[in-house]
């Protein structure tokens, strides 16, 4: 009966594995890359200096206030975050229907730096969460996805539990190509089962009324959203308001209710100023807020205080989307992202390799490899062509933000073409050799061309420049030896 179990189970396992895994790879990698959203904009923002420090002057919040008011003009809902260590300047931003974009403001003079549109970190976090596809059905993919990781999950330990002990001892990465690959899978699986089931629950759980479709799902942009969260629809537009009141006091006042020293969101509606605790507090992302008369600046009221079952989903929200985490914990989420991906990418390189002695002919397994390798080079590929874009697209263009994130499609896609064409010639081998080929270049060369462009001075936030130029050029470096195991005979 048990090997019966075992054997419907690794059936489950398998094919629920290879269908979710092809996107849950791709939000895996974007996942990873969201945890440094805020850096991966600051990259692609040179323009805006990193050495300031986050103290507020009120003639910079007067900056804001009628930056906030112009944009209200335009039909437009904007709001304030403020500086904090991590992100040291005034942002002034509205919600695109995508992403949260707007202007950066130094917070000292309240000037307007003349950085370029991009699409910056915003673009990873907003396709992790909804595949760039809104909350239906983007949203409601995402979560499904998240079920499926759970019940792969769990008929993968079903499968491996009783072996689980001599797989792990016994890891031969330079043994038989199936059996490394399986290795591969097996021991980043229980490494890191503890992470990849957290965030897989945690993730399907913020948005389980997703899949409620007779429930709206996001509340009304009145609801004060958290800045992580697209809850203003796309189109919304608020009445614009009368210029704020001197909002130095007004900020001193909510972080002395919120008990929350560093920066804060800001909203706005026609008739008041919402002030709300950062998200940088600590692991409970709560909507705790302090409410002000947008005509005269007077208090009207506050909000500090969360049920049980609420506060748990706070904590549930802040442990997922880390936004309190100091920098060596915010690494540890990163590694664990790339463990999740490499998960999820040895899952289908072992679902292909399983089955290409006995399908290889089939048009069906054809289509499998078009597929696993889209996913397994050409995201990757089409992700650092966006950071390429971002140095090579002129500055001054207008619209470059979704310039850029059409050429991430646009590579994306050509390498899905690309594979569709070598698999269906027979050539796949070639296939993978050629993109991997692809990737070494893009993933060793943008350290080059981030040099060459000139676009910032090294010695301002150089932490930053340099430490997305290594990740790169350690994603070529890996790439490259990928081919070269390809090139050699057994291979």
């Amino acid at each position: 009966m048990r090997e019966t179990l075992r054997v419907h189970m690794g059936w489950l396992h398998s094919w629920v594995g290879f269908l979710a895994g092809l996107l849950l790879a791709c939000i895996f990698a974007s996942g990873t890359l969201a945890v440094f959203d805020t850096e991966i904009t600051q990259w692609m923002q040179p323009e805006v200096p990193l050495t300031q420090g986050t103290s507020l002057t009120p003639a910079a919040l007067q900056a804001a206030a009628q930056a906030v008011q112009a944009e209200e003009e335009k039909g437009l809902s904007a709001f304030l975050t403020l500086p904090l260590q991590r992100d040291p300047v005034l942002r002034v931003l509205h919600y695109d229907g995508y992403e949260f974009v707007g202007t950066a403001l130094d917070s000292t003079t309240g000037a307007v730096f003349p950085a370029r549109e991009t699409a910056g970190g915003q673009f990873f976090y907003n396709f992790h969460f909804s595949l760039r596809g809104g909350n239906q059905p983007g949203v409601q993919i995402v979560t499904f996805l998240g079920l499926c990781l759970l019940v792969a999950i769990g008929s993968g330990l079903v499968i491996h539990i009783k072996a689980l002990w001599p797989d792990l001892i016994l890891f031969r990465p330079f043994g038989a190509r199936p059996r490394a690959w399986v290795d591969a899978h097996l021991i980043v699986g229980v490494l890191f089962l503890p992470f990849i089931t957290f965030m897989g629950y945690t993730g399907t759980a913020i948005h389980a009324r997703a899949l409620l479709p007779a429930e709206p799902f996001f509340p009304s942009h009145t609801a004060a959203p958290h800045k992580k969260e697209k809850t203003a629809p796309k189109g919304h537009v608020l009445q614009a308001g009368p210029l704020p009141p001197p909002l130095a006091p007004l900020i001193a006042q909510a972080r002395d209710v919120l008990r929350s020293p560093d920066g804060n969101l800001i909203l706005f509606t026609p008739d008041e100023v919402r002030i709300f605790k950062s998200d940088a507090f600590g692991p409970f992302l709560t909507r705790d807020h302090v409410d002000f008369s947008r005509k005269d600046g007077h208090s009207l009221r506050s909000a500090t205080q969360s049920p049980p079952a609420v506060a748990t989903m706070q904590l549930v929200r802040g442990l997922h989307y880390a936004r309190y985490a100091p920098l060596p914990l915010r690494w540890l989420y990163f590694l664990s992202g790339l463990a999740a991906t490499t998960l999820a990418a040895s899952g289908l390189v072992v679902f292909l390799m399983k089955r290409r002695r006995s399908s290889g002919e089939q048009f069906f397994f054809r289509l499998v490899e078009v597929l696993t390798m889209t996913t397994v080079v050409g995201f990757p590929t089409a992700t650092l062509g966006i950071f390429w874009a971002n140095r090579c697209l002129p500055v001054v263009f207008s619209g470059r933000a979704m310039m850029e994130i059409d050429l991430f499609f646009l590579v994306w896609g050509l390498c899905a073409a690309h594979a569709l064409l070598v698999s269906l010639t027979r050539h796949a081998a070639s296939g993978w050799r050629q993109q991997l080929g692809v990737l070494a270049g893009a993933g060793c060369g943008l350290p080059l061309l981030d040099l060459v462009s000139r676009s910032h001075a090294w010695a301002q936030g150089a932490s930053v420049f340099m430490t997305a130029d290594a990740l790169a050029f350690l994603t070529g470096l890996i790439a490259l030896c990928a081919l070269l195991k390809l090139r050699e005979p057994a291979a």
